[in-house]
């Protein structure tokens, strides 16, 4: 069966005064239908430029995406208009964003914000539209959702605000949802009720979800594989339950190391020594040899290639094509 989302060699760079910013250089996953993937990587690796780069919203200038293909159903990303994008976005592929209150208009009423977003694709008129909107606020457990269409978005608190977007996402039963760290700004018992409200609704409207974290443990509880970007790469994608089990890339295999565990007596946490690269002046061969204590010569002249090792589990090290 053909993946519902094929995303492949996928570059998007930035033009700045201080140079290039290479953001994403040359990446490649898919999402199948029904699945939850789970891009995982430290903060500025370009897991919500992918988001943006799929959905579109890469503001140009001085963003580009300058190779690659995004093939959503079978269908071009990259060749299509602007006005054939907006026609897919929101309607097809939805997408929840970090920060629930800058997502939202202060001066719009939030049922009336849904409505408008279901009435942009479908001409419904705003009335139903605000009736629907009180039917998707019950649905992601909203309180009293026949009043909470009236209130403006500085009337409810942040998990409120978030359950908003996640409803306005869902309002046109979009085939892909993807889902930007939402539970960043959030404490965490409402994390847990917002990650299982959107892998319940997963499963109610049989959506595909890109789910992207920097949470591992949020990725091994809701995913089916993970993908591991660093430095505008995947070097690691898999399983879940293999991935975690046996990682096999370094950075993949620091990450889990570095999770706190309550079965272990430690002084202190392990740690990856050193910073992810200059985006502008990445190091040439494998963008982690700077801090891989396997680093060979090989590492530092030639990128390795995303190849599968295991059945259904691929990584980009020298150490694994030799």
């Amino acid at each position: 069966m053909k993946p519902l989302l094929e995303v492949r060699d996928l570059a998007t760079y930035f033009y700045t005064d201080e140079g290039t910013v290479k953001a994403l250089d040359g990446v490649s996953f898919s999402i199948g239908q029904g699945e939850i993937l789970g891009l995982v990587g430290e903060t500025g690796c370009g897991k919500s430029v992918t988001a943006t780069s799929i959905m579109g919203l890469i503001p140009s200038p001085p963003g580009k995406i300058v190779q690659g293909s995004i093939l959503f159903n079978g269908r071009e990303l990259l060749s299509l208009s602007e006005q054939q994008m907006r026609r897919i976005r929101g309607k097809d592929i939805a997408m929840i964003f970090q920060d629930p209150a800058s997502s939202l208009n202060p001066v719009l009423r939030v049922g009336f914000q849904v409505a408008e977003a279901i009435w942009a694709h479908t001409g419904t008129p705003i009335r139903k539209g605000i009736l629907r909107a009180a039917e998707l606020f019950g649905l992601v457990n909203i309180p009293d959702p026949q009043k909470t269409v009236n209130r403006y978005p500085h009337q409810l608190s942040g998990g409120m605000k978030q359950r908003v977007m996640i409803a306005m996402a869902l309002s046109l039963n979009p085939k892909l949802l993807i889902a930007d760290e939402p539970t960043t700004a959030l404490d965490v018992s409402i994390q847990a009720q917002i990650l299982s409200l959107i892998k319940r609704l997963q499963r109610d409207y049989g959506s595909s979800v890109l789910l992207i974290s920097h949470d591992l443990g949020v990725i091994s509880t809701m995913a089916h594989r993970v993908a591991v970007m660093y430095s505008g790469l995947i070097v690691e994608q898999g399983r879940v339950e293999d991935l975690f089990q046996d990682p096999l890339h370094p950075y993949t295999k620091g990450l889990l190391a570095a999770i706190p565990r309550v079965d272990e007596d430690k002084d202190e946490l392990a740690v990856i020594e050193g910073t992810l690269p200059n985006p502008t002046d990445p190091p040439s061969g494998c963008r982690f040899h700077p801090r891989c204590s396997l680093a060979t010569d090989a590492c530092k002249i030639e990128r390795p290639p995303l190849k599968a090792v295991k059945p259904a589990h691929e990584v980009a090290c020298h150490v694994y094509a030799r």
